[in-house]
């Protein structure tokens, strides 16, 4: 059993330090998730230690319960990342759309960070229904894409095989890219 998994064992069991130890153990993961959920599509306005930060508050509202091992906790981690980045989006978007302030000229900066936001907002609509039509495929697309996990990372998170895992993330890329072109062409 792993350090981190021993660790969030003695934290369900109610030692308030070992949280944060397996925090300080992981830091540096969640900070690589978070440059590349920000390298994505995003804002440039957050920035990687802001937003580890803000999902740390929001993972340690929920607690250790249910955190089973290092993946999942990044797993976890990913996922509540991408609600933070796409809450941001949406802030961003009704505030383009009038949002009661006084009308202003945009630079170029603000016209990408614009483009980010609707397309964090349409990703996050397809990986609705890629969910909706099955959660494994969409939790496979969070591990490896807003996770960053590695193929053995995900399998583990997700409790199966590697080869069942990779094939899953496959069909998961092939649906995704369905339901994305779907919406592109208005369907």
């Amino acid at each position: 059993m792993s350090e981190v998994t021993q660790l969030l064992q003695r934290a369900r069991d109610g030692d308030g330090s070992a949280w944060d130890q397996v925090v300080a153990i992981i830091y540096d993961d969640l900070r690589r998730i978070a440059r590349g959920v920000l390298h994505g599509p995003g804002s440039a306005t957050l920035d990687a230690t802001g937003l580890v930060h803000e999902c740390y508050l929001r993972l340690s509202r929920a607690g250790p319960e249910g955190v089973i091992n290092r993946q999942h906790f990044l797993a976890l981690a990913a996922k509540a990342m991408r609600q933070l980045m796409l809450n941001h989006a949406r802030d961003r978007l009704a505030a383009k759309r009038g949002g009661g302030a006084q009308q202003v000229t945009l630079d170029d900066n603000d016209l990408a960070a614009d483009a980010q936001a609707e397309h964090l907002v349409m990703l996050d609509s397809a990986l609705q229904r890629l969910a909706d039509e099955d959660e494994r495929l969409a939790k496979a697309v969070e591990c490896r894409v807003f996770a960053g996990l590695s193929e053995q990372e995900t399998a583990d998170a997700m409790e199966m095989p590697l080869r069942s895992s990779q094939r899953l993330f496959a069909e998961a890329r092939q649906r995704l890219a369905q339901i994305l072109g779907d919406a592109g062409a208005g369907g």
